[in-house]
């Protein structure tokens, strides 16, 4: 069974801070800690960029909040 990382666990595994990380990315800080909460999704560039960076597969890293999905599908199903 592969360990699967959050965002923050990954990006702490490589020792970075937020701040750090945004940059490599080109993001601001603000952009990227909305990523760390799952409030905002990856574009998938930016998520193999940073697998990339942390060095962790990222089939083993969490880029998806389910809670965040079911919110959004309920409310395109209601409009």
């Amino acid at each position: 069974m592969d360990i699967k990382f959050t965002l923050e666990q990954a990006r702490k595994h490589r020792g970075l801070t937020q701040e750090q990380i945004a940059k490599m990315l080109g993001v601001t800080k603000r952009t990227y800690i909305d990523y760390e909460q799952y409030k905002r999704a990856f574009r998938i560039d930016k998520a193999f960029l940073f697998a990339e960076i942390v060095g962790i597969p990222i089939n083993n890293i969490i880029f998806f909040n389910p809670k965040l999905h079911f919110k959004c599908s309920k409310r395109s199903e209601t409009a």
